[in-house]
């Protein structure tokens, strides 16, 4: 990510609005493959992500573009598999030019 000003409003769900240097900004990114082939818990995304866990929740839930979930067992906790993970934030990857 290239910004042409040395800090930048970055939105926290958490946290509110807070500025970040380009450097803050790129120690934050996720890359796109580093979920592995294996199922996580919504917290466990959420930290990878720097997220609130009800973030996750919303993209489970989302009703038009579902991140695909399971449950193993019946009253079991909610397990997302990593490459639906990786796939899920490749389709909604923002391109700097269109924003």
């Amino acid at each position: 990510m290239i910004l042409s000003h040395p800090y930048a409003a970055v939105f926290d769900e958490s946290k509110g609005l807070k500025m970040m240097t380009a450097e803050m900004i790129q120690d934050n990114e996720v890359n796109v493959d580093s979920f592995n082939d294996r199922y996580y818990r919504p917290d466990e995304i959420a930290d990878m992500l720097n997220v609130d866990r009800s973030t996750v929740y919303r993209m489970i839930n989302n009703i038009a573009d579902p991140l695909p979930a399971y449950r193993i067992s019946d009253k079991g906790p909610l397990r997302v598999h990593g490459k639906d993970i990786n796939k899920y934030l490749e389709s909604h990857k923002v391109r700097p030019e269109y924003e």
